[in-house]
């Protein structure tokens, strides 16, 4: 099974690596059809990006943490739920962040001001508790060294894509000076 999915995976790298470079190669082209092509071919990357991500850093995963078959079929629906309830927190932050903004905006009364931050603090507070709830579900079916194995991996992957797409950039700032 795990061969399987290191093939799967493999596979998958391989086509973000032919997505990037077709859209790399379609920005260099000067032809007006090109260009049309090379737009489409940059949307669909942006599409494909997070989900091809996400594969990546499974697959990473499964193999650094040298997780067995029936650790698998576990781990992976919960580390999926742990991913959900933490995009859910960013999507809470985000919008709490642009109501405040708008009642600020509109000088509203501290009254409202207030009962909204309440009502953020406390779905707040939820997801927390379900995120901790989760975590905790995730590390009880890890052994120890597997628990310190993720607490790395899951620090070194985020350190790993920041420094990947701050180099994208680079080479997208470099690209549209030439």
């Amino acid at each position: 099974m795990k061969k399987t999915i290191n093939i799967f995976l493999t596979v998958a790298s391989l086509i973000l690596f032919l997505f990037v470079l077709l859209a790399i190669g379609a920005e260099d082209s000067k032809s007006e059809p090109a260009k049309k092509y090379g737009d489409s071919a940059l949307e669909q990357l942006n599409k494909d990006i997070p989900k091809l991500v996400e594969i990546i850093r499974i697959w990473k995963m499964v193999d650094e943490l040298d997780l067995q078959e029936d650790q698998l079929v576990k781990f992976l629906p919960r580390y999926k739920a742990l991913n959900e309830s933490r995009f859910k927190q960013y999507r809470l932050r985000r919008a709490t962040s642009d109501k405040m903004k708008i009642l600020l905006d509109t000088s509203s009364s501290d009254e409202e001001i207030k009962s909204e931050l309440n009502k953020a603090k406390n779905a707040n507070i939820e997801l927390r508790q379900k995120e901790q709830q989760l975590e905790n579900e995730l590390y009880s079916m890890l052994t120890i060294k597997q628990q310190a194995k993720f607490v790395v991996f899951q620090d070194s992957f985020h350190r790993d894509m920041r420094r990947l797409i701050g180099n994208l950039k680079e080479l997208s700032e470099i690209k549209s000076k030439k």
